[in-house]
């Protein structure tokens, strides 16, 4: 089913778009994104969400907009976004590419599977020409540190990645958020979807642990892996940190050569998606409700011209999950990809 766009819409109809899991974090910040994006759109709009939301109203573009149930009889669309979890998403992914609905997949699903890209824009847009009816969102961690490592791996050559990561409690979801806010007020949050404390502590732990690694970490991994298609040696470690939004990550890189800081400078700010501060340091507050990879703290170590080093923030909930997924499907209807 190929949309031909003219002007705002699909020729002759509106664009039929589902969000899955409309009510989450992610969810809400996903209509809010294709709110700012697709403001002169034509959007004939399907919010889906578990039984227990079925029945509220979200607002889209000036109008109320019922949450129906996710049921299996779902809707004949052009694009279905999901928000849901990675058990939800391989159940109802596949209903609805057999109704002819384009599927971008936020949940870890489908991401490692070879016949699904898993496509950061800017990094590596042209896999989405492969697809077969699903695209995935890469890692939240993950898309801000290929952001960052792309146009070095482009330009310099990258051997090793030393990455620590530093992650907001949304990450975790509204659970996540219910669980710093209880904690902070001095009572306990039941359903925490952390192993611990989160309030006045960090957690090295996200995901269950395998190997020693624990499941962020792997994703780091092997999704950085199949976006850069290079088998780069990646050293992490994935910290939970009581902050509501916006990951940080203190990365260095072992490149091939060794460049002068200025040309390091040249090659990020030429680069989309990217905002670099040479004079201070980015903070998570700093960048909430922002849709850019911002960078800054770039050193070369002085012992070794090949080992640079930076901190890297992000948005995870708009440039690590909802940006990201909306930019892809902007790229879909640019090309004719529908």
């Amino acid at each position: 089913m190929a949309l031909e766009v003219a002007g705002s819409s699909p020729v002759g109809r509106p664009l039929k778009i589902a969000v899955v899991g409309a009510t989450g974090l992610v969810g809400r910040t996903v209509l809010k994104v294709l709110e700012e994006r697709f403001w002169d759109k034509d959007i004939e709009l399907y919010l889906l969400a578990s039984e227990r939301s079925a029945g509220k109203t979200l607002d889209f573009l000036n109008k109320s907009y019922e949450v129906k149930a996710l049921e299996y009889d779902v809707p004949e669309v052009d694009f279905a976004l999901f928000c849901v979890n990675s058990e939800l998403s391989r159940k109802f992914v596949p209903l609805f590419v057999e109704k002819g609905a384009i599927v971008i997949d936020n949940s870890s699903a489908f991401r490692l599977e070879d016949n699904v890209p898993l496509v950061v824009p800017e990094v590596n847009p042209n896999d989405i020409n492969e697809h077969m009816g699903i695209i995935s969102n890469p890692n939240c961690s993950t898309i801000q540190m290929v952001v960052f490592l792309k146009p070095l791996y482009d330009a310099f050559g990258i051997e090793e990645v030393f990455v620590s990561t530093y992650q907001s409690v949304s990450g975790a979801g509204m659970k996540g958020v219910f669980a710093l806010n209880e904690e902070e007020k001095g009572g306990i949050y039941d359903d925490t979807p952390f192993p611990m404390r989160i309030y006045r502590n960090v957690i090295p732990q996200i995901g269950e642990f395998s190997e020693g690694f624990s499941t962020e970490e792997w994703k780091i991994i092997k999704e950085t892996h199949k976006i850069l298609k290079a088998n780069l040696k990646i050293y992490p470690t994935c910290v939970r940190v009581p902050v509501e939004v916006g990951h940080s990550e203190a990365i260095t890189v072992i490149l091939k050569s060794s460049p002068s800081l200025k040309d390091v400078y040249d090659v990020l700010k030429s680069f989309k998606g990217i905002y670099i501060s040479e004079e201070s340091y980015i903070t998570p507050l700093d960048v909430e409700g922002k849709d850019e990879v911002y960078v800054s703290r770039l050193r070369f170590h002085p012992d070794n011209s090949r080992a640079l080093s930076a901190w890297v923030v992000a948005d995870n909930l708009r440039k690590g999950a909802a940006t990201n997924a909306i930019q892809i499907l902007e790229m879909l209807i640019e090309r004719g990809l529908g």
